[in-house]
């Protein structure tokens, strides 16, 4: 059956966005919304817990942590931050600050895992600088650290992605540390094994228990070739549309994604992508109408989904959505409020950087 589970009456947890610069929390149970903080900016985060909600390096009613991001872990409250030199801490409110590695270390991205695990990648580069030293995917578990893959041949900077559920970091390879060659995706890898090619957006890889769902296939325009592998297999198996930003459900039984026609488009803008069920049964979800396309699907552990209803706009050259944060229960999309704006590079939005689901 498609849609909600029946046994599932409400969904629970918050999603937190940005809005016109203000900071909106919604709960997923109740549907009722609050603004926590206004003429802010930065990418919206909420603690495991959904106790705590961050925007950029800053905690609401707590510290300011970073210039950049906080990277939550999955449980609790503990966040994840690197300073503007280069090292990385934990701060949670009780064990406060806690260092894991520092500025010399050469820490490049990090990501947590289910069990607490934080993945790390690691690149040295003393300017002028040729061939980096120690680029390396490291992982810390219970406060020790050991190399998970590594030393890396030629420039192979290594861009963290997640952590899979059996532990092994998941990692972009950035060949050269090129923009130009990373737009056109790289390869993934568990560890030492490689296990896809995507293009490098965070939500194009969903971990889910043991199970791991990816939007494999490369060229830059999102609308083209891509598929969702789960667990090495196809299961879009429909090359007529191109397939992206998987979501599936702890266990792995129920999986989602995005879908457009199949094309390379003269123009950007026109993705009209809609919702569909891959796993356990096969159907789509919405239809969105003319000039909008459905973006950035969650699965939330009861089988709602959350989704991002996005219109193109365009100022000049710039591309971007503005969008309503909806969620979809029992076949009914109800607005949880104004979304905006994410960025559009060639079929993507940037939701992930205004949305945050726990």
């Amino acid at each position: 059956m498609l849609g909600t589970p029946a046994a599932a009456a409400t969904p629970a947890g918050k999603v937190a966005f940005l809005d016109r610069g203000r900071l909106v929390v919604a709960d997923l149970a109740t549907g009722s919304s609050r603004v926590v903080a206004s003429h802010v900016s930065g990418p919206p985060g909420l603690s495991g817990d959904g106790k705590l909600v961050s925007v950029g390096g800053r905690i609401v009613g707590g510290p300011t942590l970073a210039k950049g991001r906080l990277v939550w872990a999955p449980t609790g409250e503990t966040a994840a931050y690197q300073t503007r030199a280069g090292a990385v801490f934990t701060w949670s409110p009780t064990a406060g600050r806690r260092l894991v590695v520092g500025a010399s270390w050469g820490a490049t991205s990090f990501a947590w895992g289910q069990t607490g695990t934080l993945a790390l990648g690691r690149s040295i580069c003393h300017v002028p600088c040729g061939v980096p030293l120690h680029q390396e995917v490291w992982v810390r578990r219970g406060g020790s650290l050991r190399r998970a893959a590594g030393p890396l041949r030629g420039v192979q900077l290594p861009r963290i992605a997640a952590v899979a559920g059996d532990g092994r970091a998941l990692w972009w390879s950035d060949e050269q540390g090129s923009a130009s060659i990373a737009a056109d995706g790289l390869p993934l890898y568990a560890n030492r094994t490689r296990v896809a090619d995507t293009l490098v957006y965070s939500d194009y890889v969903s971990v889910c228990g043991s199970h791991l769902a990816v939007a494999q296939g490369g060229d830059r325009y999102a609308m083209h070739g891509k598929r969702i592998v789960f667990d090495g297999r196809d299961v879009s198996r429909d090359p007529s549309r191109s397939w992206v930003s998987p979501s599936c459900s702890p266990d792995g039984t129920t999986l989602v994604a995005a879908a457009s026609v199949n094309t390379t488009p003269p123009r950007i803008g026109n993705e009209h992508r809609s919702i569909w069920q891959l796993l356990p049964a096969r159907g789509r979800l919405t239809s969105p109408p003319a000039g909008f396309t459905d973006e950035f699907p969650r699965l939330l552990r009861d089988g709602s989904v959350l989704l991002v209803r996005t219109r193109s706009h365009a100022t000049g050259l710039q591309l971007y959505g503005l969008g309503t944060v909806e969620l979809l229960r029992g076949g009914k999309l109800t607005a949880l409020g104004s979304a905006g704006r994410a960025s559009n590079y060639y079929g993507h939005y940037d939701w992930p950087d205004v949305v945050a689901v726990r």
